[in-house]
């Protein structure tokens, strides 16, 4: 039994290390995985690192394919749009239910997150090219504890998993949005104000505005992009 918990212990650490390696930008997408290769780069048996890729592949970070091995997916417009229409109708409900039945402690914890969030810099210092990972981190961190409180496991699960797929395009597309014209602190700003003061439509509409002014800007990095006027459709109230 503490053999298994272990070997589950060390799968859990590679998950972790391989994860941030993608959102960091160290292994791109396209990079194939090679479990060998992997094992004595994480000093883990190949086992591990193929328990590793599989939990990998649940999160949509990874793909496996038959005679292939594990990959990196490469970017894909068309999964963008529909990781995006899936996170908006899937996010609504969730902080909706958040904001209904988050106690103090919730709205302590959002506000903390926050803090840490407009308190990291968005790019490394001399390098305007890549995101900081610190930020990366920070930030999904905060839009994770905004949903948190709605109380459902499996609401939340699939939160966090879409958020995970699409959290690969936004760290693999530094030299797009760095010209943006949006102010994104402003925007969270928003989102929290929002939430404090639990309106829950208002708080809605600024979350979902978020993610698409997101992937309205991460679509440019595909020619024909703006001229096809590719949008997420918002979920209806109905």
């Amino acid at each position: 039994m503490s053999k298994r918990g272990e070997a589950k212990s060390l799968a859990l650490d590679v998950y972790q290390r391989i994860r941030q390696g993608i959102f960091d930008g160290q292994i791109t997408p396209g990079t194939r995985l090679q479990p060998a290769v992997l094992s004595k780069e994480y000093n883990a048996s190949t086992t591990v690192v193929r328990e590793a890729l599989i939990l990998l592949s649940g999160d949509r970070l990874v793909s496996s394919t038959t005679g292939q091995g594990f990959s990196v997916p490469e970017l894909d417009r068309k999964e963008l749009l529909d990781l995006t229409l899936l996170r908006c109708h899937n996010e609504k409900l969730a902080l909706t239910l958040a904001i209904e039945r988050g106690d103090m402690d919730w709205e302590t914890e959002v506000l903390a997150a926050h803090h840490r969030l407009s308190r990291t810099q968005r790019r490394l210092p001399g390098d305007q090219l890549h995101g900081n990972p610190e930020w990366f981190n920070a930030h999904r961190a905060f839009h994770a504890k905004l949903v948190e409180a709605c109380g459902i496991p499996a609401l939340i699960d699939i939160c966090e998993k879409l958020a995970a797929a699409t959290e690969i395009y936004r760290v693999t597309s530094g030299p797009v949005t760095t010209t943006s014209a949006r102010n994104v602190e402003q925007e969270h700003a928003d989102i929290l104000e929002a939430v404090l003061h639990r309106d829950a439509a208002r708080a809605t509409a600024l979350l979902l505005e978020h993610y698409q002014a997101t992937a309205d800007k991460l679509l440019a990095r595909w020619p024909g992009a703006a001229a096809d006027g590719e949008r997420v459709a918002p979920p209806s109230d109905r």
